[in-house]
């Protein structure tokens, strides 16, 4: 009856795949790569921080109290840029995958607006008012 994924009996079955058939050895494989890589990833920022820790240790004595804020201001920099320096706007239209076609295409990416009059003398409209000529 229940045809979800969150159905608690086709959940129990799929427990049961996992701890007794074919798919154990499947979902070992898995679990044990998913561990090494998350071992290496733990024990490689491990390495980081000591190695950071020792050369804030040496350079600690080095330092006066008047470099401290021109060190600040070097480890703000991100790409060249500082920190506060520009924003990036992200307000306004974005290149939709629409204008993305027509601009592989050669064409404009957006049509060019109709600015002509109707034969009343009207605005040009892209679409007729009243209605649908099309009953259903």
């Amino acid at each position: 009856m229940a045809k979800s994924l969150r159905s608690k009996v086709k959940r129990s079955f799929r427990a049961n795949k996992r701890q007794d058939s074919v798919y154990a050895a499947t979902a070992a494989a898995r679990l044990d790569r998913l561990h090494a890589k998350l071992s290496a990833v733990v024990s490689a920022d491990v390495e980081r921080d000591d190695e950071d820790e020792m050369e804030m240790e040496q350079d600690g004595d080095a330092l006066l109290a008047s470099d401290v804020p021109a060190q600040i201001n070097d480890s703000m920099q991100v790409d060249g840029t500082t920190a506060g320096s520009s924003k990036i706007s992200t307000h306004g239209p974005r290149g939709s995958r629409r204008e993305e076609w027509r601009l592989s295409k050669g064409l404009a990416a957006r049509p060019p607006r109709a600015r002509g009059l109707n034969r009343q003398g009207e605005v040009g409209a892209r679409r007729k008012a009243g209605r649908s000529k099309r009953r259903r």
